[in-house]
């Protein structure tokens, strides 16, 4: 949401590898020893994931200057073919995320919850690659600070469960 000026992923880019999927993946085969699949399940779907996303948000990985004929990182993050294919791999993800919600229907009702609201964050964070990937950029921050919105219901329902 811009608080404190905080505008950029690459100052938090640690986090990414470290604190989420390096605690997933011993919450991964801790959740395996004893024997919770479903858990185990979704620890190591979102360790992939925060793997991956750290990978993007890597400066030294140049994923974004690769997009830019100048090789530049900030040309390229503001290209069409960069933000399309973000959106396009969290678009995936958001289908993999609503998929999950459709199990957790059964189980648990704040579960559901949290992931129905995890799931309208990660279409509202595609939606937003995909109005940057044709420029409309103002219009895409703004997602982005509504996608921030359904972050802090997902944090809130986390906490609670």
């Amino acid at each position: 949401m811009g608080w404190g000026g905080a505008s950029s992923l690459s100052s938090v880019v640690g986090i990414f590898f470290f604190t989420g999927p390096l605690l997933l993946l011993l919450s991964t085969i801790f959740e395996w020893i004893i024997g919770n699949f479903f858990n185990m399940m979704l620890c190591g779907f979102f360790c992939v994931f925060w793997s991956s996303l750290g990978i993007l948000q890597l400066p030294t990985a140049d994923i974004a200057s690769s997009y830019s004929p100048t090789g530049n990182a900030l040309d390229g993050a503001l290209t069409a073919d960069y933000n399309a294919g973000i959106a396009l791999y969290i678009s995936v993800l958001g289908f993999a995320v609503f998929t999950i919600f459709l199990v957790t229907l059964r189980t648990n009702a704040v579960l559901a919850v949290l992931f129905v609201n995890a799931t309208a964050g990660l279409f509202t964070l595609s939606a937003s690659y995909w109005r940057a990937s044709v420029g409309h950029l103002p219009t895409a921050l703004h997602l982005k600070h509504v996608r921030t919105a359904y972050v802090f219901v997902y944090r809130q329902l986390i906490i609670y469960f």
